[in-house]
């Protein structure tokens, strides 16, 4: 597998279409502009993994795991774990959202179930009449485009039928429906997919719900993604976008650097500028996004955030059933010689009412993985008491069942009860009237009582009959208890920026195109939101097909109304084999001080805060070393640069650098034996305005301790306009032993695959800038030269 993203030091300035978000909706949204001759960027808040690189422990779990949100009485707003963490649970006040974060969105731990809704949802009147007369014709096509890309195919009868789907259908008669294996985009045997990468068959390791490791699961990942690339896309993680702003005739950007230290030093927001940018970070990412740009001062429709739903999600769990369930993933435990889990869901049972379409819901078998199971006895051994209902009565089957508790407890997740435990998922049709408003800068869910909605008292009398099959204990989700301050978990959140006729409907068009105001049909120009975030009413099933075809029908009517051309052959031929990545360094590091007009002077004088129209200056820039190995053999030492600037003097706003550059450890050109670490930068300004930044650090050994005073001291000239402009500014910029600290905790290395190729290339680069120091400073002098 090769890898899609770019540096973030190629950013730039400006890209014709911004892509916010990598799951179903921006790879669809890259791909296909890519292929139709378009300039694409995306912008992924998480990080690229690999297969391979998932968590598959307790212990890696904790570490891909983050907690964001207002939360509520109890928790009080919050921030926990990493920002790229692979796994993200937004505590929301009345429901708490799973989310995945990483390059392919939720795509990674989704369960690629690929299933149409009932045909009846798609004519309800809540989504705007264009698009009910196109569900034939675009609609159609997009759902035939989305199979094909993702090879989906129902889990194959030459495979062993895994004990859950067996369990789930024998339920099928007790629930009341029809039990099926439905499409699941997954590949069983390896081979090339229609974009032409080379994916592993899936081992029925049942770890789907926290990443793929053998890359058989069909994320974007997998498919739309490298297609884009293909096409000429760029591809950067770590990039959060925060708001847009519109601007003499094109968009800004608002975004901040993840997962790259940046944060410690309270890094204000970046820019960039573009004509069109997509939306497509989840239901919650694009409706977040454009509340904070309405508060802004972006005009747009007042039914920003309302028609939430959680797709009628529940989730519950036939506990320490009669029968064993070998539902618990594989993780690094070998799969040979054990029964299979298989993927995450591989059967469904279908109830419909013919008389009416909210009555409807899918109810579905589910596994838990490795890296989960490993706390789950110890859990349900807790809760199933207070919270569970035993199904089933009896002596013998009471010690039968204390028995399995405590086996599990001793032995672990693949013995006693949960070894017993049936995973169960009921997706359905609640009331979609939640709304998410902006507390602060995060995001809060209104939906009072919303557990209590007659579709979850059906779905949890369902899973109730289901686990009464097999006498076990019926025990609802415990992560929704209210200890949590949340009635309810979703796992497939939709709406907030629902489709509608007009502004007083809805938030965008029947094409994805964002209304520019709080009332009537004008758009704003080159803003599209292409999500789950559009779709203005519960599925009753698996969204990610519907959202992913939708998907592929905005586009096409983009096109159509561009001129554009999009090619939809297919590209089975295979890439190039991945080349290695070469091990690098990144750091992030802050300097402040003053300058001043005063180009005529020293830079010392320059500085003194106390002269006329000095003003303060402070830049906070993460360094980016792609190679070690190419930095040590470069003569020049140049490494690459991105951040921003606070400079009041300059400009109100903070200014974006680009085409930053460091050079380590160069001469001085004007005293070669004098060592220099050299920065150039360019800053833009919000305005359009341009400056040019140029600074040096003076490495001499001058009388007395002077290495501290050399290595954080930085002259500093700013231009007008480019390199060649006239001289504006002047001063000197320190680093504190406050922020030296906190630059020493962002270092990091990069692409290093194991422990000892990390202590390698602190090794190299130590050996090089400490030995560097070393030469200057403490190196004894020749005999000559001390006689001289």
């Amino acid at each position: 597998m090769r890898q899609l993203s770019s540096s973030v030091e190629r950013l730039g300035e400006h890209w014709p279409v911004v892509i916010v978000g990598s799951g179903y909706g921006g790879a669809i949204a890259a791909s296909r502009l890519a292929r139709a001759g378009q300039k694409v960027c995306v912008l992924e808040r998480g990080k690229e993994r690999m297969p391979g690189e998932f968590p598959r422990t307790s212990g890696q779990l904790l570490k891909d795991v983050q907690m964001s949100g207002p939360g509520g009485d109890l928790l009080g707003k919050l921030r926990l774990g990493s920002p790229t963490g692979l796994l993200s649970l937004h505590l929301l006040g009345d429901v708490a959202v799973l989310t995945g974060c990483g390059l392919g969105g939720t795509s990674l731990i989704n369960a690629s179930v690929a299933l149409r809704p009932d045909p009846r949802v798609l004519k309800e009147e809540s989504w705007p009449e264009a698009f009910r007369a196109d569900v034939e014709g675009r609609l159609a096509d997009g759902y035939s485009h989305v199979e094909r890309m993702l090879g989906v195919q129902p889990y194959p009868a030459s495979r062993p039928t895994p004990r859950k789907l067996e369990i789930l259908e024998q339920s099928a008669q007790a629930v009341g429906g029809r039990f099926f294996r439905p499409p699941l985009s997954i590949h069983f045997e390896a081979g090339l997919n229609a974009a032409g990468i080379r994916q592993g068959g899936c081992t029925l390791c049942g770890d789907c719900a926290t990443g793929c490791n053998v890359g058989a699961k069909n994320t974007t990942q997998m498919n739309y993604l490298p297609d884009a690339q293909r096409h000429g896309a760029e591809l950067f993680t770590h990039v959060a976008v925060h708001h847009l702003a519109r601007h003499e005739g094109h968009w800004r950007v608002y975004y901040r650097l993840v997962g790259m230290g940046r944060e410690v030093f309270d890094a204000p927001l970046q820019f960039l500028t573009t004509d069109r940018v997509i939306l497509s970070a989840g239901t919650l990412g694009s409706t977040e996004i454009l509340l904070r740009s309405r508060a802004a001062g972006l005009p747009l429709s007042r039914e920003l955030g309302r028609h939430f739903s959680g797709n009628g999600d529940l989730m519950g769990f036939g506990y320490n059933l009669d029968v064993p369930v070998n539902g618990v993933g594989y993780g690094e435990e070998p799969v040979e010689g054990r029964g299979p889990v298989g993927p995450s869901i591989t059967g469904v049972i279908e109830v419909k009412d013919p008389d009416s379409v909210e009555r409807g819901m899918v109810l579905e078998e589910g596994a838990v993985p490795a890296a989960l199971g490993g706390y789950l006895p110890a859990l349900f051994a807790a809760v199933a008491p207070l919270m569970g209902e035993d199904t089933d009565e009896g002596f013998v089957d009471g010690v039968k069942e204390n028995v399995r508790v405590v086996e599990g407890l001793v032995r672990g997740p693949y013995h006693g009860a949960l070894h017993h435990t049936q995973t169960l998922f009921v997706m359905s049709h609640d009331s979609g009237s939640g709304e998410l408003r902006l507390d602060g800068d995060s995001l809060r869910a209104v939906w009072p009582g919303v557990g209590r909605q007659e579709n979850f008292l059906r779905a949890d009398q369902k899973m109730r009959k289901a686990t009464e099959v097999f006498g076990g204990t019926y025990v609802r989700n415990p992560v929704g208890a209210r200890w949590l301050d949340n009635s309810i978990l979703i796992t497939h959140p939709l709406g907030g920026c629902a489709m509608g006729e007009d502004a007083q409907s809805g938030v965008v068009d029947h094409e994805g195109r964002v209304f520019a105001g709080e009332s009537g049909t004008e758009v704003h120009e080159g803003l599209y939101v292409c999500d789950g975030a559009v779709i203005p009413r519960p599925l009753g099933t698996n969204p990610f097909l519907t959202i992913s075809a939708v998907a592929e029908r905005f586009c096409a009517l983009l096109a159509q109304r561009q001129g554009w051309h999009i090619d939809y052959s297919s590209r089975p031929e295979p890439l190039p084999p991945p080349r290695a990545l070469p091990v690098g360094l990144r750091f992030t590091e802050s300097l402040q001080g003053t300058l001043s007009g005063a180009v005529d002077e020293d830079y010392r004088p320059a500085a003194a805060p106390d002269r006329a129209g000095a003003t303060t200056f402070r830049f906070i820039i993460t360094v980016l070393v792609p190679d070690v190995n190419a930095l040590l053999e470069d003569p020049e030492h140049a490494t690459r640069v991105t951040g921003c600037v606070l400079a009041p003097g300059l400009s109100p706003r903070p200014l974006t650098v680009t085409h930053g550059q460091l050079q380590v450890l160069v001469p001085d050109p004007q005293q070669p034996t004098v060592k220099q670490l050299r920065y150039r930068m360019q800053l833009l300004c919000e305005s359009g305005a341009r400056f040019y930044f140029e600074g040096f650090k003076q490495l001499v050994d001058d009388p007395g301790l002077d290495m501290w005073e050399d290595t954080t001291t930085l002259f500093v000239t700013v231009r007008r306009g480019g390199a060649e402009g006239p001289l504006c500014h002047k001063g000197v910029l320190r680093i504190s032993l406050d922020d030296f600290a906190r630059q020493c905790s962002t270092f990091r290395v990069t692409n290093a695959s194991n422990t000892q190729e990390q202590l390698s290339a602190v090794g190299r680069f130590g050996r090089f800038f400490l030995g560097g120091l070393f030469d200057i400073y403490w190196k004894p002098s020749a005999p000559e030269e001390a006689l001289a």
